[in-house]
């Protein structure tokens, strides 16, 4: 059983390794630490009794919410935590009134973008070699909140 819970700054060397092990162009450990100075990001942790398992955070403009990353160890993939943590993000753009979501996924991200189509999101631009190690196109994805 998975809790999600927001992220303290205990839990930054954990996210770390997670970003690490999901992502090529993974965020420094000082940049999950720096989070916490800035009262428009909400992270939150997916936890279960071995631990912490996947991460998700969001950051918000006056009517915007951008999804940072959402990240969820290899191993633990297709148990739905993906899904629980977006919904999460999705509840608190809606808390701080946010009358959009959006995000940035890498076009090969395959199984990410089904997640977010799944969830309402859809693609409205491409940005052109936005990603590194591998160069690669990322789809910007949108969604509602009204």
């Amino acid at each position: 059983m998975v809790k999600i819970r927001p992220m303290t700054k205990e839990d930054c060397e954990a996210v770390f390794a997670i970003d690490r092990a999901c992502f090529a162009d993974a965020w420094s450990l000082k940049m999950f630490e720096e989070l916490f100075q800035y009262s428009v990001n909400y992270y939150f942790v997916a936890e279960d009794v071995d631990g912490i398992c996947g991460f998700a955070g969001i950051t918000t403009s006056v009517d915007t919410a951008d999804v940072m990353n959402i990240g969820v160890m290899p191993e633990r993939r297709k148990e739905g935590i993906g899904q629980e943590l977006l919904e999460v993000l999705i509840q608190q753009a809606k808390e701080c009134e946010c009358e959009q979501i959006m995000l940035e996924v890498r076009e090969s991200n395959l199984p990410a973008i089904a997640l977010y189509k799944k969830n309402g999101f859809q693609a409205i631009a491409v940005r052109k070699n936005y990603y590194t190690q591998p160069t690669e196109h990322g789809i910007i994805m949108q969604r509602s909140l009204e």
